[in-house]
């Protein structure tokens, strides 16, 4: 007796979408292929876009129990595209040969009548794994009518291949996820019991009929990801039916059971993004993954915030992500949703926002503050509205010769004033406010230097001038050569208090320009200069006293006690005195210059001579009342020129009250005279003019030590 060879075929059921017929193809088949597996069916078995399928599922377990020995035939490969509602998708989830199918969505028992025999011609299939009936069970037939086709559809697809094996899924429930509802149990159940009987009766040794038990262990509610459609996890139970129902005709093992809670992998598509004013546009496509949502992750990459996730799918393919912060830099992935199935995150991409540009800010106005309560000092700012900005970012710059750096206040504030704390006490400090709006910044507003109150410890303190800085005129030591610095001298005694490090270089004798080395104080400002920066950093201070030599002081009073009249010396030192005043502002706009970040401090001169003092001094006597009076108007003149010209370089000036601080106490006193008179150099020889004379005694000295320290306390309030 001659034996027909053996034909299988499988169908699935799915929803009740059609699609176009592809022409028919065939899965590679090796030389050891015995078995051409025709599988047919719906929506259930075409899968859509980002499905797996159960037909994946199914090979990957017969590459394990039939090894090159099964080729799934067909005539299409592509899934349903269920975002743009037409077939032809090749989106799968998971890439795999045997995509060779002849399913289609939306099909029927009653469609498929007529076309199942060509089907299996032309894949010349030798099995046929068939679950189609679902939607005739839900829109076209009865039970009994429906199982009537099957027996139409089976018999039609033998007479194209005699031999031909079947094996036919059962149909299964459906779930309505919005109602919470089952449909098509009773209507399935009876089906089952009728399509069993059918396959028994149509069974024969040649032609074998096998019912696959997809019912058992499905719930439309945990195995699908709309309710009729299977999700992964539904894949694989209806695969692990399917290869038992296989194995029963020798094609494959039943075992292992695949069976069990399975993830959909999917990742989401990396979203297209488009800048906006303090939002941003994403857009992204679905068709890839099947996803009938996005959820959306966030994060902001300027302050390295993890991801947070909208708590909710977004449908359509589209939207903007609103209320951002201006200039701020996020970056957002898409987790697909897929019904009741999410996927995993895709790849990241990142989008810079954009918004109005804050506007500069018209006024600053800054003041320097009493003690903090944290230590040190305060400044205070108040400003003007900057147009656009939501906030203002602070910041301060301790003004010196060492690294300067900006300390910022680590938030935005909303106010237009602050009060900026602790800062060093007696330091100078710079104030910037930055108009912002989220992540954008619009040009800053930066104050000029603010000394603050107080004097600051630790000075690095550089003297510079002539005689009357030098010391000379105390008892102590001198030293320098001819320049005559004193130990005893004023500078010294005022820095005690302050623990400051000290560098003389005033120099007796000394002029504003013109001889060389320090008896020029303009050659002093390179001493100056290395000074500080030997000591970079710490907080500074710049006495100066100058102008006496330049007027030629020092021969007017010796001429007046050594010599004959010397009232007519004051018009031409007057007029010399006038016109010193640029040459003094340009002196002292230089030293600004060598130490911008320092307290410097002009000095004046007593009026030397006391004009109504009765000493019996023999020198003294030898001075006259108008010649004393002389001297002492030359000296207010002198230090108001220095005054006037220290007020416009912007740096500190002694008040007429020095000379006030010496009234009673110069040269030719009655008693407690603080200046030496004219003396006799050492030997007391005649005509030798001690270098001392006219200079203040170490009591002089001690006053102008307090004098000047008091000013800088008081210039610091």
């Amino acid at each position: 007796m001659k034996l027909l060879p053996r034909l299988t075929a499988v169908a699935v059921v799915a929803s009740a979408l059609a699609l176009p017929t592809i022409a028919a193809t065939t899965s590679p088949a090796a030389a050891a292929v015995t078995h051409r597996v025709l599988i047919t069916g719906d929506s259930i078995t075409q899968g859509s876009s980002g499905d797996y399928t159960w037909r994946y599922r199914l090979w990957n377990k017969l590459a394990g129990t039939a090894s090159g020995r099964v080729a799934f035939v067909g005539t299409r490969t592509d899934l349903y595209d269920n975002v743009g509602r037409k077939s032809g998708s090749q989106h799968y989830a998971a890439s795999f040969s045997a995509r060779s199918h002849s399913a289609r969505w939306g099909d029927t028992y009653v469609d498929e009548l007529d076309s199942i025999a060509s089907q299996v011609s032309a894949s010349k299939a030798t099995t046929l794994v068939t679950m189609l009936g679902s939607n005739d069970l839900a829109y076209k037939t009865s039970p009994g009518a429906t199982l009537a086709n099957v027996k139409t559809y089976i018999q039609r697809a033998r007479k194209a291949r005699p031999g031909l094996d079947v094996v036919v899924g059962e149909v299964v429930n459906r779930y309505d996820p919005w109602a919470g509802t089952y449909s098509l149990n009773d209507e399935s159940g009876a089906y089952a019991t009728k399509l069993r009987a059918l396959a028994s009766s149509l069974s024969t040794s040649s032609q074998r009929v096998v019912v696959a038990s997809t019912r058992n262990g499905w719930d439309a509610q945990k195995h699908t990801w709309d309710g009729t459609h299977p999700n992964p996890t539904g894949e694989k139970l209806i695969a692990q039916r399917v290869s038992e129902g296989l194995a029963k005709i020798g094609v494959g093992k039943a075992s292992p059971d695949i069976t069990g809670t399975t993830a959909w992998k999917v990742a989401g598509p990396r979203p297209s993004l488009t800048p906006a004013s303090e939002a941003a546009k994403l857009g992204w496509t679905r068709s890839s993954t099947g996803a009938t949502g996005m959820f959306i992750e966030q994060r902001l990459i300027n302050t390295k915030e993890a991801w947070r996730r909208l708590p909710y799918a977004v449908a359509g393919s589209g939207w903007t992500a609103q209320l951002l912060a201006a200039g701020g830099t996020y970056q957002y992935r898409l987790v697909p949703s897929k019904g009741s199935s999410t996927g995993v995150v895709g790849a990241a991409a990142s989008v810079k926002t954009t918004g109005p540009m804050p506007g500069s800010i018209p006024t600053l106005k800054v003041v320097a503050g009493n003690g903090s309560i944290y230590g040190g000092h305060t400044a205070e700012a108040s400003w003007a509205t900057s147009k656009n900005a939501t906030g203002y970012k602070l910041a301060t710059r301790l003004m010196s010769n060492g690294k300067l750096t900006w300390a910022k206040l680590p938030y935005a504030i909303t106010d237009r004033d602050w009060m900026f704390e602790p800062l060093k006490t007696g330091r100078r400090y710079k104030l910037r406010i930055l108009p912002v709006r989220g992540y954008l910044s619009g040009p800053s507003k930066i104050s000029g230097a603010l000394r603050l109150k107080g004097v600051p410890s630790g000075r690095t303190y550089v003297a510079l001038g002539d005689s009357y800085s030098a010391g000379l005129g105390s008892s102590g030591k001198y030293t320098g050569g001819e320049c005559m610095r004193s130990a005893k001298g004023w500078v010294w005694q005022m820095q005690h208090s302050f623990n400051a490090v000290t560098k003389h270089l005033a120099c007796s004798g000394a002029v504003i320009k013109g001889p060389s080395g320090y008896k020029s104080v303009t050659n002093q400002l390179t001493g100056l200069k290395s000074s500080l920066a030997a000591h970079k950093g710490r907080p500074q201070l710049v006495t100066l006293t100058v102008g006496g030599n330049d007027v030629g002081f020092a021969s007017v009073l010796k001429r007046c006690t050594f010599g004959s009249s010397c009232t007519g010396e004051e018009a031409p030192r007057m007029k010399k005195i006038r016109a010193m005043r640029d040459e003094l502002h340009t002196l002292y706009k230089k030293i600004k210059k060598a130490a911008p970040y320092a307290d410097i401090v002009v000095g004046g001169y007593p009026r030397v001579l006391e004009v109504n003092g009765t000493s019996k001094n023999a020198l003294c006597q030898a001075v006259g009342t108008n010649e004393r009076a002389m001297a002492a108007r030359l000296t207010v003149a002198l230090n108001s020129e220095i005054a006037q010209a220290a007020g416009n370089a912007g740096v500190w000036a002694m008040k007429s009250d020095l000379m006030d601080t010496f009234d009673g106490h110069g040269a030719c006193a009655t008693t407690g005279e603080w200046i030496h008179a004219g003396k006799r150099d050492v030997g007391g020889q005649l005509g030798i003019v001690s270098a001392a004379s006219f200079h203040p005694k170490d009591a002089g000295q001690l006053a102008y030590a307090k004098y000047v320290s008091d000013l800088i306390i008081g210039r610091a309030k």
